[in-house]
């Protein structure tokens, strides 16, 4: 199963999405939780420290890599496959969830 939050700022995202894999988690299921926020928060609410949150290590830009089909449209691959992204990247948190955080504003102009 794949569930995908989505909605304007401030409307409750995160918790919605924290909730859940905490639940699914906690119920035995395997979740994989993927922070895409440009300031990512989900960390915290799945009982990280703000202290452990900020030393995660975003996915790197270069997972994406940009390719030509054979009618020479532009499509977007992955370097890895999902399962090895989230064995090199992912974070252990609590209640079976491992957390995956998408990138992070560096600087301004950088998101």
């Amino acid at each position: 199963m794949k569930i995908a939050v989505s909605g304007k700022g401030g409307s409750g995202k995160t918790t919605i999405a924290g909730t859940l894999a905490r639940a699914f988690g906690r119920m035995g299921q395997r979740v994989l939780a993927i922070d895409a926020d440009p300031n990512p928060n989900l960390a915290t609410l799945l009982g990280m420290s703000q202290e452990e949150a900020a030393s995660i290590v975003p996915l790197p830009r270069d997972l994406l890599r940009e390719e030509t089909d054979a009618s020479g449209s532009r499509i977007l691959k992955l370097a890895m496959n999902p399962d090895a992204i989230a064995e090199a990247y992912g974070v252990k948190v609590p209640d079976n969830v491992t957390l995956l955080v998408g990138g992070k504003v560096d600087h301004a102009g950088s998101g």
